[in-house]
């Protein structure tokens, strides 16, 4: 399905089978809780990619070249990695209660519990990983957006509650398969002014009550979601209500939480066939042939999974810049040590306005800033989407960008301040300079994934600032009413 459609980069999971790990401890002796735990770290320590099985290496290269380089689903400095480490290992959380079902004071305190376990089930990999710095995670929940205040039963003084809502339209999640016709029109506002994922690509960016206040993500609990699927990227997940409630209650698996939570790193999801563009690696899975990351095939987060974590954070720690991390060299003290500097000529931000004089679908040229290479699918959203500007377009642009390739490796904001067509029809996605049956059929291939909108804004019939099988009904309704 088209990942940008509906929300940034939203992954959709349908896990519909459940299994059993039994574990044989056999005759083994008991050490001492002290000597285990000495035993146990001597062993982490010392584990680096070196240490992958052998058999791991082809699967871990062809979905890192395949998946996630492909669909760039890592590239945002935003990855739930980055986010632990910029927290210093925390994460914050916001529950978005997009339900009038009733949460108890216990519930809400259980599901913090869980979000911890979760997020620490797939940390438990990282921990001693060459120079990943974070043992445990800590989960805060920091506030509760919601629709009705009386929903949060035995309200505390200290629990932070945000009362204003927006619309929300459920036709993409009820076509897709994903919602019924109960889903809720309305939506919890979040603070955004203190959503890390909205201002993490500004340095300068000030959080007005303090960094350490801030949230990372958002679980969202959605009254007509389906019971086993979600959503989930660096944003946050997105679940039944049915299910959240069951997974403070502990009557509802986790796996389907750290299915999503496994997107917010940058893992991708494996619909397609073995090798295929949105498939699984050639050979399938080694280590037992399951995923976590592949729906219905696994209720835990397997060996190579895991390892798979562990090779992607070699990969991102790499980066010039991306993580302040202290590289610890073996024989050498905590005095010798020094932090990785960040290296000014890789990863470079800018922010401007210019005119587009040339954009041939894979690099843009400025009046006053030059050329830089971009790629359609490092984009999230149409908006930010430089394909879909035109020389004359005037632009207020955000961006990270490679010094070295010149390369747009991450946009923060596109802004359309003055239009090169401003004589534009309505409807007239495929710009023929008519709206007609031809622009239905250009949106509905774009919808399926197979068509470019030439000028998608002009399709925003709800000017929501993306295209929507909404903005589709509403284009075939305003052409039968032409």
């Amino acid at each position: 399905m088209r990942k940008n459609l509906k929300r940034h980069l939203a992954v959709v999971s349908a896990v519909l089978c459940a299994s059993m790990l039994t574990v044989n401890t056999g005759n083994c002796s008991v050490l001492k809780e002290s000597e285990n735990e000495s035993i146990l770290a001597s062993a982490i320590d010392k584990i680096t990619i070196a240490d992958m099985p052998i058999e791991y290496q082809a699967a871990c290269d062809w979905i890192w070249e395949n998946r996630i380089q492909a669909e760039q689903s890592m590239t945002a400095w935003n990855t739930i990695y980055d986010q632990i480490i910029a927290g210093n290992g925390t994460l914050n959380y916001i529950v978005r209660w997009q339900s009038y079902q009733t949460i108890t004071l216990q519930q809400r305190q259980q599901l913090q519990q869980v979000l911890e376990k979760a997020v620490n089930d797939w940390n438990d990999w990282l921990t001693g990983f060459e120079n990943w710095n974070v043992d445990h995670v800590t989960v805060n929940i920091v506030g509760w957006a919601v629709l009705d205040k009386n929903c949060l039963l035995d309200l505390q003084e200290d629990e932070k509650v945000y009362t204003d809502t927006e619309p929300y339209d459920p036709s993409y999640d009820i076509q897709a398969g994903m919602g019924n016709s109960s889903m809720l029109t309305l939506m919890p506002s979040l603070p955004v002014e203190n959503y890390r994922y909205e201002h993490w690509n500004d340095p300068d960016y000030i959080y007005p009550d303090g960094y350490e206040n801030r949230f990372d993500m958002h679980l969202t609990a959605s009254t007509g979601l389906i019971d086993m699927g979600g959503y989930g990227y660096s944003w946050g997940q997105q679940l039944s209500d049915n299910a959240v409630l069951g997974l403070a209650d502990g009557t509802t698996s986790v796996h389907i939480l750290e299915h999503e939570m496994g997107h917010g790193f940058g893992f991708t999801d494996f619909y397609g066939g073995e090798g295929e563009s949105d498939g699984f690696p050639p050979g399938g899975f080694p280590g037992g042939g399951t995923s976590i990351m592949m729906a219905g095939s696994s209720t835990t987060i397997t060996d190579f999974d895991g390892w798979f974590a562990r090779y992607a954070f070699s990969k991102l720690a790499a980066e010039n810049g991306r993580f302040a991390l202290t590289e610890v060299p073996e024989e050498t003290t905590e005095s010798e040590t020094e932090t990785k500097p960040r290296d000014p000529g890789y990863e470079n931000f800018l922010d401007f306005t210019d005119t587009i004089v040339e954009n041939n679908g894979t690099s843009v040229t400025f009046e006053e800033h030059g050329t830089y290479d971009y790629g359609s699918a490092l984009y999230l959203t149409e908006d930010q989407n430089l394909a879909n500007y035109e020389p004359g377009d005037r632009l207020a642009i955000q961006f990270y960008y490679d010094l070295e390739e010149h390369k747009i490796t991450s946009v923060g904001h596109v802004t359309l301040l003055e239009n090169s067509r401003p004589e534009t029809v309505s409807g007239d996605v495929n710009a023929d300079g008519t709206c007609d049956i031809l622009d239905v059929i250009v949106m509905q291939k774009w919808l399926l994934g197979l068509e470019h909108l030439t000028d998608w804004q002009v399709g925003d019939f709800d000017q929501d600032q993306k295209i929507t099988v909404y903005d589709f009904c509403l284009l075939k309704k305003y052409i039968l009413e032409k």
